[in-house]
């Protein structure tokens, strides 16, 4: 890969595109993991001296299994009436209600087992009276507090889905007027894009601003966080909606089409509402609410031991080049990333330095003479990747995802990002200092034809319709291996 930076860098505009998005989903999943820990911290509570002293008569193996069939049956309870919703938490009634019906189940499952195969036990019954009374005031002191949490998150309107849409006519105009009546249905419309076929349009909608066409829209959604884009063309035009789709592929965002009347039912895969209109949801945000969050402690777990353990052998290779002549350790090159946002990624340097290389065009040959001796070696151990754990821990990329490649990287005498037309799909995720295609041999070197070029991007879109946390595991283990003797590794 070409290794210095064009004479033009993008600016950077300081803002950060969150890939963590609050969904209500994130929360409620939240909500039901905090009320099971309030349980267990509630039964280890009760087992402190001299409130109990059940050790003749309960083992502490049979006390954990009966806490933990309490918490199932309380959690399983909670599910079946639907307590676990946003619009609860802050109706103390309600909350009161729900988890009182979820915690009698709960505790007439426990005193049937003590009956049965623990009678003992029950004879000095206070560490099961003391661990009932502190799961229901824990969990009721636990309700309180996320109730305050949510309220003063909608007060600061963070849990609002944030949406433009692309249409300035009359679909876009009954969509807005729609949503308004709703009460805007937790939707912040942030603006409203010119499509080119839409004709002249006046500066608002129904309120909403028109910021412009499409080129605006690639501006506005590299700097502002976008969670839903709707396409609000009428069904009439589909050849421009599927023109607007792949126009839109690389925000990450929800993408939905606006059915031109109500009468559709949400239920149906791919129906979902969205204030009084039901919508075809196209495209769905990768990495929402809760595998976002998993996604990036993952990341920023393995790129802090990653630092930990390989900080030595990346002072010795940023020696070996101060050693070897003149010139940076790393080296520091624009790339776009996540939302096609540019950031600067960094490497050890392992080329001679050359002011007249703009390296914007693709990548570098095996017996490129610019390379060398030192950064030969670095290249074939992939050593000279490690900085780029600092772009992690900034945020900007992940320990896996597909590899951020230069803007103009040509495949051939073509542009990769034309040859393929699914390539800009990858921005909906962070780019990877590892990749599902590099880890099954597909690194930059391969992709001189077409067809690699391909296949390349087919894996990287497999990666973001099939993770798990496992597959980031796999893929982590055969990079270590690949990484040193894979064949497209110099």
């Amino acid at each position: 890969m070409q290794e210095t930076v064009a004479p033009s860098q993008p600016q950077d505009d300081g803002k950060t595109l969150s890939f963590v998005r609050w969904t209500q989903g994130l929360i409620n999943r939240l909500v039901a993991v905090s009320d099971m820990a309030l349980i267990l911290l509630a039964a280890t509570l009760s087992l402190s001296r001299p409130v109990a002293d059940i050790a003749n008569s309960l083992s502490p193996l049979q006390h954990l299994v009966l806490v933990l069939l309490e918490t199932a049956v309380f959690h399983q309870m909670m599910t079946r009436v639907s307590a676990y919703r946003v619009e609860h938490y802050t109706d103390p009634v309600t909350s009161v209600l729900h988890l009182v019906g979820g915690l009698l189940p709960a505790w007439g499952v426990s005193l049937i087992l003590l009956v049965a195969f623990a009678p003992g036990a029950l004879q000095q019954p206070g560490w099961l009276i003391l661990s009932h009374a502190l799961q229901l005031v824990l969990l009721l002191a636990g309700r309180q507090a996320q109730g305050w949490l949510i309220g003063l998150a909608n007060r600061r309107r963070l849990l609002r889905r944030r949406v433009v849409i692309i249409g300035a006519n009359e679909v876009a105009e009954r969509l807005v007027m729609d949503l308004s009546d709703a009460g805007n249905g937790g939707y912040d419309i942030l603006g409203i894009f010119q499509d080119a076929s839409d004709g002249p349009a006046a500066a608002q909608i129904a309120g909403i601003p028109v910021l412009g066409d499409l080129d605006a829209l690639n501006a506005f959604a590299q700097a502002e966080t976008i969670d839903v884009v709707v396409l609000a063309l009428p069904w009439s035009r589909a050849p421009d909606i599927f023109r607007l789709m792949e126009s839109v592929n690389w925000i990450a965002a929800d993408v939905v089409i606006p059915f031109e009347n109500s009468e559709v039912a949400p239920g149906y895969t791919g129906i979902t509402p969205m204030g009084r209109r039901t919508t075809l949801q196209v495209m769905n945000r990768p990495f929402k609410g809760s595998q976002g969050v998993l996604k990036v402690a993952e990341d920023y777990l393995i790129a802090s031991l990653a630092l930990l353990l390989l900080s030595p052998l990346m002072l010795l290779a940023a020696i070996a080049i101060r050693l070897e002549g003149p010139g940076p350790i790393l080296f520091r090159q624009w790339r776009p990333g996540f939302g096609r946002k540019p950031f600067a990624i960094y490497k050890f340097r392992t080329m001679k330095v050359d002011p007249n290389d703009d390296a914007t065009i693709g990548t570098t040959g095996r017996r490129d003479p610019r390379i060398t001796r030192v950064g030969a070696v670095l290249r074939r151990l992939s050593i000279d990747e490690l900085p780029q754990i600092f772009n992690v821990l900034k945020g900007e990329m992940s320990i896996v995802g597909p590899r951020p490649y230069v803007a103009n990287m040509l495949v051939g005498n073509e542009r990769f990002s034309d040859l393929v037309a699914q390539y800009a799909e990858r921005h909906r995720i962070k780019p990877g200092l590892t990749g599902y295609a590099q880890a099954h041999g597909m690194r930059s070197y391969a992709l001189r034809s077409a067809e690699n070029a391909r296949r390349s991007i087919e894996m990287d879109l497999h990666y973001m319709t099939h993770w798990s946390l496992w597959l980031d595991v796999k893929i982590m283990l055969r990079t270590l291996v690949t990484g040193l003797a894979g064949r497209n590794v110099f």
